[in-house]
């Protein structure tokens, strides 16, 4: 950017800058993913720029089960399933992650 002036003693000075940035959404899932007993770490195939939000849906959930999210950062989570006697299970689930 060239500043100039008609007046050659006047000196443009900038008093304020402004710049807008439009990310758009970036979304990622996962269908049918088997947990195993342990935790299972998923890691996203591209890391965003903030921690995204996360959708989560477990499809054979036993009465009692829970399921614990850990470790929800811009390039993956962490989950691990226990039953009702808090013993790690395997179950399946998938996810969606929204974010930039």
């Amino acid at each position: 950017m060239v500043m100039t002036s008609a007046n050659g003693s006047a000196s443009p000075v900038v008093t304020e800058l402004k710049v807008t940035l439009d990310m758009e959404d970036r979304i990622e899932s996962g269908n049918n993913i088997v947990s195993g007993t342990g935790t299972k770490a998923v890691t996203f195939t591209q890391s965003y720029v903030t921690v995204p939000a996360l959708g989560f849906a477990v499809q054979n959930m036993a009465s009692g089960d829970t399921y614990t999210l850990t470790n929800k950062t811009i390039a993956g989570f962490s989950v691990a399933f226990t039953n009702s006697g808090g013993s790690g299970v395997s179950r399946t689930f998938d996810f969606i992650a929204k974010g930039f």
